[in-house]
């Protein structure tokens, strides 16, 4: 029967629900699995994940697409930065996915010359 609840069976046992079941005993057996389900979990712990503490010391980046329907230019993928610090985003959409590496260059330059800060 599983892990059926004990009462369930004693009922269907006094009541001669059933052919060719044991005997039950009046102890309930533990198992080691159900109690492991019952217990109340703790809380999550804080993410203690590391924050930037000036402009452009930590970029988060994402590449994203193919989409289904391509923009008016022709577009159908793009990399997003987003800084850690400011949480300024920035943008581009590209034909191919291959640009990310020319487009990372040239973000790169621009927003160091732009900012006069350094990635």
């Amino acid at each position: 029967m599983g892990h059926y609840r004990y009462e369930a069976l004693f009922f269907m046992e006094r009541n001669n629900m059933l052919k060719s079941l044991p005997k039950l005993g009046k102890d309930f057996p533990t198992c080691a699995t159900c109690q492991y389900g019952k217990l109340s979990r703790l809380p999550f712990q804080q993410n203690k994940a590391w924050r930037a503490t000036q402009k452009l010391q930590l970029i988060h980046t994402d590449v994203g697409g193919s989409m289904n329907t391509s923009s008016l230019n022709g577009s159908k993928y793009y990399v997003a930065f987003i800084d850690d610090y400011s949480r300024m985003y920035w943008i581009y959409f590209m034909k191919f996915k291959d640009e990310v590496a020319n487009i990372i260059g040239k973000f790169k330059s621009w927003i160091e010359t732009q900012s006069n800060y350094k990635i």
